[in-house]
This record gives structure tokens, C-alpha cells and sequence, in this order.
């Protein structure tokens, strides 16, 4: 997503607060889209992300058919894999999904899961099209911001400065793990936008 570009005919004051705002919510999407970076063996194929694709539809019935009404608690850095760990080896559920994942190709629940959530963080990156370049300026450009705000005070500057600085350290290391994976997921981004969007 491109760093907003603001009016000139808004205050320095309005403007560095819109910044900060959208810095921090962009931040906090990357944060929750990609988390902390596995550091994965292998490329993903292009046969992962084709047999990928072709089980969301089966993967999506699974998922009402399962769907208890219960609130379980999804790492949304990895919802499939941390899906697939709340279900209990032994369920239904689980049984069920490892036919699928058998059907369509994969040794089992654990790899399909891995390979969607791989998939989809792969897919985040080249959907924003920012190079790496563009993301530390647009980061840069934040840090600046807050520190120039008069209304912060030390302290203020500090804790914001801080937990940006956490989440632009854990998106750059998403990043760098899943960069391996786009060769495999760029060509079926009009597919996998159909899908995810």
C-alpha cells in the first residue's frame, strides 16, 4: 500500500497526526498479515500454489461444515497452520481436512496448511508492490514525523518510535521470508486476489 500523500492545505499539526495514524495502521496490518517470519527449507512450487488454489473452494464447505459457532483463538500471522493446532489431532475436523489435503496433492493437513499460509503471505507482498527501498523511506518518513511533532513530548516520542520500530523489524523479516516464495505466487495473483479479497 503506497504511503499516503496529504494535502497541502492541511495544517503541519493535522498533517503529522494523519501520518502517525496511518504509519501505525499500515504498520499494524503488515504486523498482523505476516508476524513473525518462519524461515522456510524451500521455495514454494508452482504446483503448491495451483493445488493450493484449487482446494480453497473444498477448503471453504470444510469450514461451514465444521463451524461450531465457537470463538477459537487464530494467530492471524499463520490462520491455517494455528487452525489446524486448535482442532485436536483426533477431531472430526482434522480427519476430514487431511482427506482434502490428500485429494488435492499434499502429504497431509500440515503442509497444506503451511503452504496456504505461505501462500498468503506472499501474495500480501506482491499485492502492495512496494520495494524494499520504498518501505524503509516510507518508515523513515514516520520516524521523522513523530519526532518533528510538537505535541509529543520525550517519553510520547520514545514509546511510539519504539513499537514502530518493533513492527517495521518484524515485517522486513516477513518479508525476507516469504520474497522466496512470490516466483511460485505471481502469476496466479488475479486468481488469489478473487480469493482473498
Amino acid at each position: 500500500m503506497p504511503w499516503p500523500i496529504l494535502s497541502h492545505t492541511l495544517s503541519e499539526e493535522r498533517r503529522t497526526k494523519i501520518m502517525i495514524k496511518r504509519i501505525f495502521t499500515a504498520l499494524w496490518v503488515l504486523v498482523i498479515c505476516f508476524g513473525p517470519a518462519a524461515a522456510y527449507a524451500e521455495a514454494l512450487t508452482p504446483q503448491q500454489v495451483t493445488q493450493f488454489i484449487a482446494s480453497m473452494p473444498d477448503l471453504t464447505a470444510l469450514g461451514e461444515k465444521h463451524d461450531d459457532g465457537k470463538k477459537r483463538k487464530i494467530d492471524p500471522a499463520r490462520p491455517l497452520t494455528s487452525s489446524l493446532d486448535s482442532m485436536g489431532r483426533q477431531s472430526a475436523a482434522y480427519a476430514d481436512l487431511a482427506q482434502l489435503a490428500s485429494r488435492h496433492g499434499f502429504t497431509g493437513a500440515e503442509q497444506l496448511a503451511d503452504v496456504g499460509d505461505r501462500v498468503m503471505s506472499a501474495y500480501m507482498i506482491a499485492r502492495d508492490g512496494l520495494s524494499l527501498d520504498e518501505v524503509k523511506a516510507g518508515y523513515q518518513r514516520g520516524v521523522d514525523n513523530v519526532n518533528k511533532d510538537p505535541k509529543l513530548d520525550d517519553r510520547q516520542k520514545k514509546a511510539i518510535l519504539g513499537g514502530m520500530n518493533k513492527s517495521h523489524q518484524r515485517y522486513l523479516a516477513a518479508r525476507q521470508a516469504a520474497e522466496k516464495d512470490l516466483p511460485a505466487v505471481q502469476p496466479h495473483m488475479a486468481e488469489l486476489g478473487k480469493l482473498f479479497e
